[in-house]
């Protein structure tokens, strides 16, 4: 998976919009927009930026770790978690518990 599509997919899970995104890293919306689209790369500068405000690592990010992270788990998790049933929340405490 290319940079733009993993940037794409991670918005969406996180229900996050590009500008968002580019508020919050501090990177220009046309800019972003074009790391999205494929049509331009960003620096290491930028990389670090996006990762940090998309809680995923850089690696995760030029898809160099393929492998979800313990705090991308987490992150995706917490946010979610106010959506979650009663009985979601307690299949999911129950699976877990089935892990240790």
């Amino acid at each position: 998976m290319e940079l733009g599509e993993r940037l794409s997919c991670i918005l969406s899970q996180q229900g996050m919009t590009q500008r968002e995104l580019a508020n919050m890293s501090g990177v220009d919306e046309t800019s972003l927009s074009r790391y999205v689209n494929g049509t331009r790369k960003p620096c290491m500068d930028v990389l670090v930026r996006l990762s940090r405000a998309l809680n995923v690592s850089v690696e995760y990010l030029t898809g160099n770790e393929e492998e979800t992270s313990f705090r991308e788990i987490k992150n995706l998790v917490c946010s979610n978690l106010c959506h979650f049933t009663d009985a979601q929340r307690l299949e999911l405490m129950e699976m877990i518990a089935r892990k240790k």
